[in-house]
């Protein structure tokens, strides 16, 4: 950001997508008003923005809040992108979720639509729609989607207590078929003086739109903290 700044002479601020689309929540969408929440986006990764007294959890290196790479699973988990295995990534993302699907076809023998499908084609909107139809092979692997994810975020409140988790994403739009095992997973799992506390919500932000939003108002940020430095 420094070097960039020193170049065009204009302030310069740089943050990653996860965060980028929490700012953009924290401003303009589900979690204005909000000074404590988690932003959990679901893609074809896990990524995730922590809010904290309303600023942004950043760490002593600039690298902290990957809650997609808490690990899940310590033994004979998936290998993840990150190069380790178990991660929550390499579950509840949309890739998650068909190699989710991968493995219920090699391991139970029950008719499914997705069998229709090219093993290896198989995309998590290949399963939602199989679920939509009613398909019990598909609405098992959402159970086991959000099951794992509730788990990961019954962890999450423990260590910030957020007024919400934010849900983002393509695999947030699933509805239902995620959030009612997700919730019955954190209910199961969160600690007792949290139980209730913490709103599960969708984001309110178009996906094209979060991140670019929350890059503006980090933008218009380090603008005016550079007006503000001049004035002093």
């Amino acid at each position: 950001a420094d070097k960039v700044s020193a170049k065009f002479g204009i302030p310069v601020a740089i943050t990653n997508d996860a965060n980028a689309a929490a700012i953009g929540e924290m401003t303009y969408g589900a979690a204005r008003g909000m000074r404590d929440f988690i932003m959990i986006t679901l893609g074809t990764g896990v990524g995730s923005g922590i809010v904290v007294n309303g600023q942004l959890v950043y760490g002593h290196d600039g690298f902290a809040g990957e809650l997609g790479h808490v690990i899940m699973k310590r033994n004979n988990g998936r290998m993840c992108g990150c190069g380790r295995t178990g991660c929550l990534e390499a579950y509840a993302s949309a890739t998650g979720v068909a190699r989710t699907a991968r493995e219920f076809l090699e391991v139970r023998s029950e008719p499914s639509l997705l069998r229709e499908i090219e093993i290896e084609d198989i995309t998590s909107k290949d399963v939602y729609d199989a679920a939509i139809a009613g398909d019990k092979l598909a609405k098992d692997i959402f159970e086991f989607t959000g099951r794992i994810l509730g788990e990961a975020i019954a962890d999450m409140i423990a260590f910030s207590s957020p007024q919400a988790i934010v849900l983002f994403g393509g695999l947030a739009k699933s509805g239902e078929l995620l959030l009612k095992p997700l919730r019955e997973a954190i209910d199961k799992n969160v600690l007792s003086i949290f139980k209730g506390k913490t709103k599960i919500i969708l984001s309110e932000l178009k996906e094209s739109d979060a991140a670019v939003l929350g890059a503006s108002a980090l933008g218009w940020e380090a603008k005016h903290k550079v007006n503000n430095s001049n004035n002093e």
